[in-house]
């Protein structure tokens, strides 16, 4: 049946559609809204760690730090070369105060990333709160490499 066959490609563009509007909501501050669009795909696929990613930020904007904390986790567990999500728990333990394991979560992003200059100005900012000015300085004059015009 010709029908049939189609059906896993309108199942792929919705979800395509989905994610685009959930990405979308995300960006113009609707978290409530991401949230529930990200909701409906990771039931879909829960194993979609770009889904798992959003949930994170959404839930880190939203100051609930362990539900982003968990969605991070879970990226990792499916994907332990994610950088982005190390660079989300590392935003949690910002958060939380303890710039210790946030500072090596943002340096295990950028081991795993290099060229990753959203984790080098959270690890500088990371340092300057921990009162490392030196160490701060290097991680922007890192990111200034990647992106002269930051």
């Amino acid at each position: 049946n010709v029908a049939d066959s189609t059906e896993p490609t309108k199942r792929m563009l919705s979800f395509q559609g989905l994610a685009e509007l959930a990405h979308r909501e995300y960006q113009a501050g609707d978290f409530e809204a991401a949230e529930r669009h990200c909701m409906q795909l990771w039931r879909q696929e829960p194993d979609n760690t770009g889904v798992l990613l959003l949930l994170s930020s959404i839930h880190f904007q939203c100051r609930r730090l362990d539900r982003s904390a968990h969605f991070s986790t879970l990226a990792i567990k499916q994907n332990p070369l994610l950088a982005e999500a190390y660079s989300n728990l590392g935003n949690v333990y910002k958060e939380r105060g303890q710039l210790q394991e946030a500072i090596e979560h943002y340096r295990h992003a950028l081991r795993l990333k290099p060229d990753f200059i959203d984790g080098y100005i959270n690890l500088a900012a990371a340092l300057v709160a921990a009162g490392d000015m030196e160490g701060a300085v290097q991680a922007y004059v890192s990111a200034l490499q990647y992106n002269p015009d930051l």
